[in-house]
């Protein structure tokens, strides 16, 4: 299903930078996702083939009339083919082609503590440096199995700078020394 998702996620892109709404629509899009995950069985009902197309349509247009007119549409067509099960999925497509062409991506820095402002800052900055990217969006996440250090995820690279991986590196090459 990832790439209908992408489809439908690339579409919505398309026609919201044509018509000069992506920000709006990257907005509502985030407060659609959080208001259908925060309703218990919305999505269920959403797909339920005995709900008719005319109530699927009904509560589309009560839970997200206020979204933007581009970002309506979608979720009628998703209401319309029963693939409201993607949206989360969709919405995670469509940041990847918004952050791709505003040249920049999300950060996850896994850290045994919380790290300051002016940490994250110069992480940040060490890893624009290193990747390219204008912009990077941190997000620090607490990991106390990596006994220090860090450890950044961009995308699907991993930068491990943990005393966990230290360790294993050294106890790996001890292996293979006492082996050889």
């Amino acid at each position: 299903m990832a790439n209908l998702s992408q489809k439908y996620a690339q579409a919505l892109f398309d026609v919201a930078e044509q018509h000069g709404s992506l920000e709006g629509v990257k907005a509502d899009f985030y407060e659609v996702t959080e208001a259908a995950a925060s309703v218990g069985n919305f999505i269920e009902f959403m797909d339920n083939p005995k709900i008719t197309r005319e109530k699927r349509t009904a509560a589309v247009e009560a839970a997200f009339g206020q979204s933007d007119r581009l970002l309506l549409n979608l979720l009628r067509i998703l209401s319309d083919k029963k693939h409201m099960s993607l949206l989360e999925e969709i919405y995670g497509e469509f940041l990847s082609l918004y952050d791709e062409a505003h040249n920049q991506a999300r950060v996850t820095v896994e850290s045994v503590y919380k790290l300051s402002a002016e940490e994250l800052d110069q992480l940040g900055q060490v890893f624009i440096d290193k990747t390219g990217y204008e912009k990077l969006l941190i997000t620090n996440e607490i990991n106390e199995e990596l006994i220090g250090g860090v450890r950044v995820l961009i995308g699907s690279k991993v930068y491990d700078g943990s005393l966990r991986n230290q360790l294993d590196n050294l106890r790996n090459n001890f292996k293979e020394h006492t082996n050889s």
